[in-house]
């Protein structure tokens, strides 16, 4: 008795009999408040007239249990109770009673599973939204439990050359081509949810390139793992070429760098004598003098690939600091420009210690780039103005002119190689600022540059007092 007593009492579980007219003899409390029924609605009275809803499913099963088959868990979904409740799901088991031997009616158990019911419902909707987010986000997914692919995507299939019945049951390295796997198992094994790359194998052998992105994520009621994957064979073979485009250039560069300077080096050599012979006609004279001109600015080009292809192939442009003054430096680079542009000024503004360590061939190439830029860059009256400032940690260099601002769309790639913009004359190869950048970071510097209408542009770089490793 105390095990039926106890059973009564159980939370949830409506329990009732039922006699062979399949009238309600018995319901206990819990199936009492399942139904919100009053107990007097029960007595004597059918199925049909108690649960007019559920009637045309739960007959058969009581027929069934009352003729002596049990009837466990079965799913009936409906009102309990009277037509305009909600629907609730239910799970029924009916179980045939007998007396003395003979049939006396139906044990009926009822369990209300609405809320599991609703859950599940919502867990497969969670499911299938997670599966077109990633389906709509990525080139392809898979969901695995221990390695062994339990869902594949159709996209994922198709990128794999295959079905997605083919793939479900198999391990997931099956796909991953020999080379991939050690990385591919340890970052399954770790549960890495940073994006990776791997080599991918088709059913045909063939290798892809696939970044992958694990996450756990829930599949029929337990975790798993969904593994995104995209296509970046594309994005490897642009960088590969663009990797194979960068070597050849940079090879090219130095070679001619280097083998065009003897040649060079004879004809600035010859100039200098046909200068300094004095036997020219006023023709021959300007003529000699456009051919070292020229041989100067092809000079300058030279140094700036030379430069170029240190910067590139060495990790940077290599410095010598030795003690100097800059304002001594900036007088020897503004006295140049004065006889070489006589039309144009430039304006000098020193102020605090300019003592420090520096590269001082370096820090030459770096003003003269800068200033010979704003002279380019500016109207013919107007002046190009340079400030240097010392403080107590660093020297701050600025050279302003006042021609028209750079345009935005230039001004994130200024300081790139072979970037010229739009406003650059055909004189250089683009290196120019490029070089400045490479020249102040090697001084453990920095260089930036402000630009507006009214303004003009203005670079300013900043070095500390002492270089790197002085």
């Amino acid at each position: 008795m105390s095990c039926l007593g106890a059973l009564l009492q159980v939370p949830g579980l409506g329990l009732a009999f039922l006699d062979t007219g399949l009238c309600f003899r018995f319901v206990n409390n819990a199936l009492i408040a399942q139904s919100a029924l009053p107990s007097g609605a029960y007595e004597g009275r059918t199925v049909g007239e108690v649960w007019p809803m559920l009637a045309a499913a739960l007959t058969p099963l009581l027929n069934r249990a009352l003729s002596g088959e049990p009837v466990l868990g079965a799913y009936i979904s409906g009102p309990l109770g009277a037509p305009g409740g909600g629907v609730r799901h239910l799970r029924f088991s009916l179980l045939p009673a007998s007396t003395g031997g003979l049939r006396s009616g139906v044990s009926l158990m009822l369990e209300d599973e609405t809320a599991r019911v609703a859950q599940d419902i919502a867990l497969r909707e969670n499911e299938a939204r997670l599966r077109d987010l990633a389906a709509v986000s990525c080139d392809g997914y898979c969901l695995h439990e221990g390695g062994t692919i339990l869902e594949a995507s159709s996209a994922l299939a198709n990128l794999l050359s295959t079905t997605p019945e083919d793939m479900v049951g198999q391990s997931l390295v099956r796909w991953i081509a020999p080379e991939s796997r050690e990385t591919v198992q340890r970052a399954t094994a770790r549960q890495v949810v940073a994006p990776y790359e791997a080599t991918a194998l088709r059913s045909d052998g063939k290798r892809l390139f696939v970044e992958v992105l694990g996450r756990p994520t829930t599949y029929r009621g337990r975790e798993v793992r969904m593994v995104t994957v995209w296509d970046i064979g594309a994005r490897k073979a642009a960088e590969e070429a663009a990797a194979r485009a960068d070597t050849f250039r940079e090879q090219l560069l130095g070679v001619v760098g280097h083998d065009l300077r003897s040649p060079l080096y004879a004809i600035q050599l010859s100039v200098g004598a046909l200068e300094r012979g004095g036997e020219l006609s006023e023709s021959q004279s300007r003529q000699v003098s456009h051919v070292a001109t020229a041989t100067r600015r092809m000079e300058r080009m030279i140094h700036e690939l030379l430069d170029y292809t240190r910067a590139r192939l060495a990790g940077g442009i290599p410095v010598r600091a030795t003690p100097l003054s800059l304002d001594k430096l900036l007088d020897r680079v503004v006295e140049q420009y004065q006889v070489s542009h006589p039309q144009r000024t430039v304006i000098r503004k020193v102020e605090g210690d300019m003592r420090g360590t520096w590269d001082e061939s370096r820090l030459v190439q770096l003003l003269d780039n800068l200033v010979g830029n704003g002279l380019q860059h500016s109207p013919v009256e107007t002046p190009v103005e340079v400030r240097l400032a010392g403080s107590a940690d660093g020297m701050t260099l600025s050279v302003r002119n006042e021609g028209p601002p750079v345009p935005l769309e230039d001004r994130a790639t200024l300081f790139e190689p072979f970037k010229q913009g739009k406003r650059a004359s055909a004189d250089g190869l683009g290196l120019g600022l490029y070089i400045v950048r490479q020249i102040a970071t090697a001084h453990g510097g920095r260089i930036s540059v402000e630009s507006g209408v009214g303004l003009g542009t203005r670079f300013v770089v900043w070095l500390p007092r002492h270089a790197p490793g002085t």
